[in-house]
């Protein structure tokens, strides 16, 4: 038999041994014997051992401060909290209050002083401060984990994401600033209609989000989560001649027009406008508090 054929039984024998499985050679035999190579697939999969964290029927108390990082005119700082009653691991359901502390001229940035001292002083410039904020959210756990950075604390944590309704309300305010020719940059809050601060804008929301809990201990966590609450609005319409020309001519009810904003379309039939969807982009930080207490959630769940 030459070397070619050789190589072709070697390799037909090789294609025909069961992929599973590899041939042996007993030391204290010369007839071959087959054994496994290869692990049974596990048709189900271990999962995290020795949780150090249950949520299953629990409360997720979450006092909390955010961040408004997408108003243009204003800073804003919200103070609120949430209530989360988790099902089980996965699924819960979120209640989340806030109440924006700022508001009036105060916390106008300085892009807003810029914009009117460009502006003659009989001018008014619309800016939006939110206030509050209500939202229904389904919470959504998908991933639960342990890190040890650098080997020196295994840190326990998971991400959640989120989405529901809400409600808000805001102040459409009309700043001006009589003396910004001048040189003097005070920025005032005109007395729009029948509020010093500004009118209140009533809005409907969509809210969507996700963030991570970090645990701390059996019933604290620290906690961080970015949502976006998207809404739909009507504003005055300003592109073309005639909506301008419609518009300018509307008066107010201290009769005149530098008071005009955004309200004139839920107000006025005569007001010529067009569909807006503004959004809010939130940054929260809070700490949780869990209860009941682990032990007695431990004792009810199964083990992990």
């Amino acid at each position: 038999m030459n070397r070619l054929s050789i190589l072709a039984a070697l390799t037909a024998a090789f294609l025909l041994v069961p992929p599973s499985q590899g041939l042996a050679q007993d030391g204290d035999s010369d007839e071959g014997s087959i054994v496994p190579t290869r692990a049974p697939a596990d048709k189900n999969a271990v999962k995290v051992r020795n949780k150090f964290f249950i949520k299953s029927k629990r409360l997720e108390i979450t006092p909390q401060i955010g961040i408004v990082t997408n108003n243009p005119l204003n800073d804003e700082v919200t103070f609120g909290a949430a209530l989360t009653y988790h099902f089980n691991e996965r699924f819960g359901l979120e209640f989340n209050g806030s109440y924006a502390a700022l508001g009036g001229a105060n916390n106008t940035k300085n892009l807003s002083t810029a914009v009117l001292s460009l502006l003659p002083p009989q001018e008014r410039l619309e800016s939006i401060d939110p206030a509050a904020l209500l939202t229904l959210s389904a919470v959504w756990t998908p991933m639960y984990g342990k890190i040890n950075p650098f080997g020196m604390a295994v840190i326990n944590l998971d991400f959640f994401f989120l989405a529901g309704l809400g409600y808000g309300n805001e102040f459409v305010e009309m700043l001006s600033c009589p003396d910004c020719a001048r040189g003097n940059p005070a920025v005032e809050v005109a007395n729009a209609f029948d509020s010093p601060m500004g009118q209140i804008n009533h809005l409907f929301m969509l809210n969507f989000g996700f963030g991570v809990n970090v645990f701390i201990s059996k019933w604290f966590s620290f906690k961080v989560d970015m949502r976006v609450l998207l809404t739909y609005d009507q504003v005055l319409n300003f592109d073309d001649d005639t909506a301008r020309e419609a518009n300018r001519n509307l008066a107010s009810p201290q009769g005149g027009n530098p008071l005009l904003n955004r309200i004139s379309c839920h107000t006025d039939d005569n007001a010529v406008c067009k569909a807006d969807f503004p959004s809010t982009f939130i940054i929260n930080i809070g700490g949780s508090f869990w209860v009941p207490g682990d032990g007695a959630v431990r004792a009810k769940s199964k083990p992990f």
